[in-house]
């Protein structure tokens, strides 16, 4: 939600870091409860899931939606069930930033916890990119 553009709630709208192109809307009621099925899109800057056609079940518990969603936002995730962001879709990819509605488990197939602490190791590895580098790729995210 801190990434977002904006917050919504009960009416009065804040305005939020913009990393994400969308706006959260609070509601009073569950927008997604329940279990989940996701299948990968490979979009991710990791993989959760095992295999080429794996399937990652999870579960999904929010009273916010994303509205006016930038139409070159990409997903780490198509729903197979379950509501996610927009019925279609969770999981947005930015970078290396994935934001998700989804709560992943480390359990048969989905070795996300293992897969995110080697992208981290490897991202550390890898050579420093500029500040101006970071600031052309990120924005008004770096100082």
């Amino acid at each position: 939600m801190y990434l977002a553009r904006s917050l919504t709630v009960a009416g009065r709208r804040h305005e939020m870091v913009g990393a994400i192109g969308a706006d959260v809307v609070m509601h009073a009621r569950p927008v997604g409860r329940g279990y989940v099925e996701l299948e990968p899109t490979g979009l991710a800057p990791w993989s959760a899931a095992s295999g080429a056609n794996a399937r990652i079940r999870a579960h999904e518990f929010h009273h916010s939606a994303l509205e006016n969603l930038d139409p070159q936002l990409q997903f780490a995730y198509r729903m197979v069930r379950g509501h996610g962001i927009d019925g279609r879709h969770d999981g947005v990819v930015r970078h290396n930033l994935l934001a998700s509605y989804s709560h992943l488990r480390a359990v048969g197939d989905c070795h996300w916890a293992q897969r995110f602490v080697e992208f981290v190791k490897a991202s550390k590895n890898a050579k420093p990119a500029g500040i101006e580098a970071l600031r052309r790729a990120h924005g008004s995210l770096v100082a």
